[in-house]
């Protein structure tokens, strides 16, 4: 099953292939500082930094239809909110695992953008 529903995604950046490539691009430099974020916020027990950070990745997933790795990131950014970080080294394990097919995804959309030129 794909990570991405492309349908909604293409959707999401107007059918346009050039900002389609800039947001990957953008993600793809930006999203793993932003996991480190969310791991520090989890490793120092900090609520408040864990929502503000699973926030910020929530947001800039969403824009992909990436809807596991958008659940992921709200379940943590909810678990800041509430100040209960009981299960937050699973979810953050859960969190990575689906980055990590996000990542791969992108990687290959890029791909499929450039050879398509």
């Amino acid at each position: 099953m794909s990570v991405i529903d492309r349908k909604k995604l293409m959707e999401r950046v107007g059918d346009s292939r050039e900002l389609l490539n800039e947001l990957i691009e953008l993600f793809l430099e930006l999203g793993p500082g932003m996991f480190k974020d969310i791991q520090e916020s989890v490793e120092q027990g900090s609520p408040d930094g864990l929502q503000r950070s699973a926030h910020s990745l929530k947001g800039a997933v969403g824009n992909f239809a990436a809807e596991d790795t958008f659940e992921a990131s709200l379940i943590l950014e909810t678990m800041g909110r509430n100040k209960n970080l009981t299960g937050a080294q699973e979810a953050l394990k859960v969190l990575h695992k689906e980055l990590n097919r996000l990542f791969d995804e992108l990687t290959s959309i890029k791909t499929e953008l450039v050879s398509s030129k």
